[in-house]
């Protein structure tokens, strides 16, 4: 049994004996223990005739795997000339103890075929003593309680509970946010003297002198005017007798034949209002046509220019 594993020990000396070797292998250390790592440096020379590597796979026999292959590297060889050579460097492990032989590594130099050096690893196991007796499990230690780490692992339960939570009082001040009402257009304000034309319209339109209300209808009549006067001129036409009025209107903006039209019309009124008097159709009629043409001629300006537009 000491035969092979000898002459495996005295191969890589032999190899390395032999002259014109320019590729080389190399262990930082020609024992492990079991499951240890060591380093396999390759070199091949970089000036000269082109080199073509090896192709290396996961492991370099049934005993030897291999963990990490650093791939070429460029480095400086020391010697009398500047010279470059290409490493690389293989982690290598081994499970199985005892002598085991690294084959050559097979390099294509310039065409020609070249080889490494045979190497030997050497895998020891570990020493037990059986003599002692077996040392007891370690008790289990539970990790002290962090609020942080948990709050990491649980971070999506958290997040989906923030988001609901979030919706749902969204979804309750929608509920509760009072209701916006329609805006109600306010209704156009109607000029004044289209007011009490209208008005003026509406009492003809009762024909109440033709049924003989003759006091009625001039008291309807000349209480739309007064009414009109006090609202146009601030006025108060409704508590002045006719005369009363008529002097105050006579600083007022009213052409002196409107005063005049406007004085005849309150004295017939109260003719028919106190003195009993009963007016014919034609001063009827004259009365509501006068009281209309006075309404709008005397009619604020800025509704006159609207209602001719």
């Amino acid at each position: 049994m000491r035969g092979p594993w000898i002459i495996a020990w005295a191969l890589p000396a032999l190899l390395a004996a032999q002259p014109g070797r320019v590729v080389h292998a190399e262990l930082s250390r020609p024992d492990i223990r079991i499951g240890e790592q060591v380093t396999l440096r390759l070199t091949a020379p970089v000036n000269g005739p082109a080199v073509q590597w090896p192709g290396i796979g996961d492991t370099l026999t049934s005993a030897i795997e291999v963990l990490r292959d650093s791939g070429p590297d460029t480095i400086a060889v020391d010697g009398p000339e500047t010279q470059r050579a290409v490493t690389r460097e293989l982690t290598l492990t081994s499970f199985d103890t005892g002598y085991w032989a690294i084959p050559p590594f097979r390099f294509t130099v310039g065409g020609a075929e070249a080889e490494t050096e045979a190497l030997l690893l050497h895998v020891k196991g570990v020493a037990v003593d059986s003599t002692e007796a077996p040392r007891p499990y370690a008790p289990i230690i539970a990790p002290p309680f962090s609020l942080l780490y948990w709050a990491r692992t649980h971070w999506p339960w958290l997040a989906g509970a923030a988001g609901v939570g979030l919706a749902a009082l969204l979804l309750l001040l929608f509920l509760r946010r009072p209701k916006r009402q329609a805006p109600v257009a306010a209704a156009p304000e109607v000029p004044i003297h289209e007011r009490y034309v209208a008005a003026l319209e509406a009492l003809e339109r009762e024909r109440l002198w033709q049924q003989g209300e003759h006091k009625l209808y001039q008291s309807r009549l000349t209480d739309l005017l007064r009414a009109y006067i006090e609202e146009r001129y601030q006025v108060p036409a409704l508590e002045r007798t006719t005369d009363e009025l008529m002097n105050e209107l006579r600083v007022s903006p009213l052409s002196a034949e409107q005063q005049s039209t406007l004085g005849n019309m309150f004295r017939l009124a109260d003719l028919v209002k106190f003195a009993k008097a009963t007016p014919t159709a034609q001063e009827n009629e004259q009365m509501m046509s006068g009281a209309v043409r006075f309404v709008r001629e005397t009619a604020p300006a800025d509704t006159t220019t609207h209602a001719a537009r």
